[in-house]
């Protein structure tokens, strides 16, 4: 979705051509695309004034169709400068496996690889902690930025809700907190976890997806090595009280704990418990942590500051 938000803030400076991915549709009715977008079939040299492709750690896997997505048309396009935006961190769970190795190994191959893929190529990252040591190493780290406008803070019904990819990279969502939140919601409490595209349906229309975020008391996110996760952006944008595990990126940023936001540790039985406290003896309180939390994202994680940074990265990085 960092197309989605670049597309819109800067929707006044640029037209944007989308080359044609077979394998992968944009779905109109979750996220219309913006007038300043468009299709193309294929990349046409002389046409444009520089390109931006994209990466994440699942390109080191050489057999996915999308490394070589990237990989040809990187090849390709020799007469324009290019932008790599890395959309990840170098956990990559599945890599484990194919390799029989650790985690840290597998990292360190995950680096090398991309940083090998990346090349001269300047890199934009959505997080600061993305371009640490810690993680990449390296690139410029670009918060996502959205306006506020667009998102429904509407009444709060008393539920959590949680947009966390519903497969794929178990380790790197910490997808196995998650699903035991869930399990012990339902089983200790009698309380749902609703969970987008795994026991809810917001996918029909955009509005549905705003309408449900936006009327969820509770946005629950398990994961702390992906990069300032999006939906976790909106959720804040639409008032609702987020439940973080501590450790994710960036947090020391733009977080008051239990201002804008509750940190819990990663422990599902402690999470679990604090949800249901909040829900039955917190509601008015979760209220005022969603109103703090959306005025942090619109200061934070505005659709001009967004635009600011990449007007100046692409100036100061392409010098166009």
């Amino acid at each position: 979705m960092h197309f989605y938000d670049l597309f819109n803030a800067l929707k006044n400076d640029c037209e944007f051509y989308l080359c044609h991915n077979t394998n992968k549709i944009w779905y109109l009715n979750t996220r219309p695309l913006p007038s300043n977008a468009h299709f193309v079939a294929y990349y046409e040299p002389g046409k444009y004034d520089f390109a931006i492709l994209d990466v994440d750690q699942q390109l080191v896997n050489k057999d996915i169709g999308k490394r070589k997505i990237y990989v040809d048309l990187n090849n390709l396009i020799q007469d324009i400068p290019k932008v790599v935006i890395n959309h990840g961190t170098p956990v990559y769970p599945e890599f484990c496996k194919i390799g029989n190795m650790s985690y840290k190994d597998a990292e360190k191959i995950v680096i090398n690889d991309i940083k090998e893929l990346v090349g001269d190529n300047p890199m934009v990252v959505n997080s600061y902690e993305s371009a640490s040591e810690r993680e990449w190493g390296w690139g410029t780290p670009i918060w996502h930025g959205m306006n506020p406008d667009d998102w429904y803070d509407l009444p709060k019904e008393p539920r959590i809700f949680t947009a966390l990819s519903p497969g794929g990279c178990d380790h790197y969502y910490n997808r196995e907190a998650m699903n035991d939140v869930s399990y012990i919601l339902d089983d200790k409490y009698g309380y749902n976890l609703w969970w987008a595209k795994v026991n809810v349906d917001t996918g029909h229309r955009f509005d549905d997806y705003r309408n449900f975020l936006g009327s969820s008391l509770i946005y629950l996110d398990t994961s702390f090595r992906t990069p300032m996760n999006r939906a976790r952006c909106e959720s804040m944008l639409s008032g609702s009280c987020v439940v973080q595990v501590k450790g994710a990126h960036d947090l020391d940023r733009f977080v008051k704990e239990g201002e804008n936001m509750i940190l819990v540790n990663n422990e599902p039985r402690e999470i679990a418990a604090l949800l249901v406290d909040l829900i039955e003896n917190h509601y008015k309180d979760c209220i005022e942590i969603g109103k703090k939390g959306k005025e942090t994202a619109k200061k934070m994680f505005n659709y001009k500051r967004y635009r600011e940074d990449w007007m100046r990265f692409i100036h100061s990085e392409l010098g166009i």
